[in-house]
């Protein structure tokens, strides 16, 4: 592959990124203001690209970019690479390439009724193209990417990101966070503290510390089906609910609202992130939803923003109990 020229542009991402950007961080944890977009100098391209990910970091990360039709229509179940550049100043240096695979999921939000009652509603469906990538410095990259989608194809596409020194989220390897969490004991009704639907309660027997410390393995999922304005949360919930039915008997299970739900109930917070719990400020979330995995000795072992498969879950997690 020739060596592309890039041309950078710098500010408000357009309304379709934006769009699409919500997967990414619902809780507005990126600012607009500093989205680059890239595209190739050529500009012939309609198609819309945005790095999912709230936070990329030096080492290994799961790479994640959504694709925009020009209709904004989001582009699923496409055959998409990926070639990646270091950027400097009007230097672009080739640093490798990778194969994405497709994750398409359906999208949903749950709402509660005046007399309790809680209704999961279907929002559409949703993908993004995920690679795992090993980044060796950090800076501004740039991603450039070629798909194809019924015959159709698409790009070159490019986009420009930031990659961190290290992650406003608890690294893997480090010690997980001991947060006192809300629990059944603590609550009248389950859904004070669980906007899904159903609400697992045997995921609230525990608070976050109870679970890091008792010497077993545990999955900690921050997510709130009622509040995600990706509505992904949801979804994703449901994935780490079909992990407890497999592994429930053997694993810690935690489930946390990131935000004080019977405030966000009661109006009382003009942005979600006023009304952020201390667990969701102790692990660093920038987003949600985010999985944790966390080992034996109460240590990180993995963790999964925005979307994630239960074979992602399952092969992270055999590895800790076979391990």
């Amino acid at each position: 592959m020739s060596t592309p020229r890039f041309t950078l542009k710098v500010g408000a991402a357009p309304a379709s990124a934006i769009l699409l950007a919500l997967v990414a961080a619902c809780t507005g944890g990126r600012d607009e203001g500093d989205s680059s977009v890239i595209t190739p100098s050529t500009e012939d391209s309609q198609v819309t690209a945005l790095v999912v990910n709230s936070e990329l970091v030096v080492g290994e990360n799961r790479f994640m970019i959504g694709l925009l039709s020009p209709a904004n229509e989001e582009i699923i179940g496409a055959q998409v690479g990926f070639s990646f550049f270091k950027l400097e100043g009007e230097e672009q240096e080739p640093r490798g390439e990778a194969e994405a695979t497709p994750v398409a999921l359906e999208k949903s939000y749950t709402e509660t009724h005046e007399d309790g009652t809680v209704e999961t509603h279907s929002a559409g469906e949703s993908g993004v193209y995920m690679a795992t990538v090993q980044f060796d410095e950090a800076g501004t990259w740039a991603v450039e990417i070629t798909a194809s989608a019924d015959g159709t194809p698409y790009g070159p596409i490019g986009t420009a990101f930031s990659v961190l020194d290290e992650a406003s989220t608890i690294a893997v390897g480090a010690p997980a966070p001991r947060s006192e969490t809300l629990t059944l004991d603590d609550v009248a009704d389950v859904a004070e503290i669980d906007t899904s639907d159903p609400p697992i309660p045997e995921m609230h027997t525990m608070t976050i510390a109870e679970a890091v410390t008792s010497g077993r393995p545990s999955v900690i999922v921050f997510a709130t089906p009622a509040y995600c304005v990706s509505r992904i949360c949801g979804p994703t919930k449901d994935v780490v609910d079909d992990l407890f039915q497999q592994y429930g008997d053997r694993v810690n299970f935690v489930h946390v609202e990131p935000y004080d739900v019977p405030r966000v109930r009661r109006g009382e917070c003009p942005n979600l992130g006023v009304c952020a719990v201390s667990a969701a400020v102790e692990w660093g979330l920038p987003s949600e939803p985010w999985v944790f995995l966390v080992d034996a000795d109460g240590n990180v072992a993995a963790k999964f923003e925005a979307v994630v498969t239960l074979d992602e879950l399952k092969q992270a997690l055999e590895s800790l109990l076979t391990g």
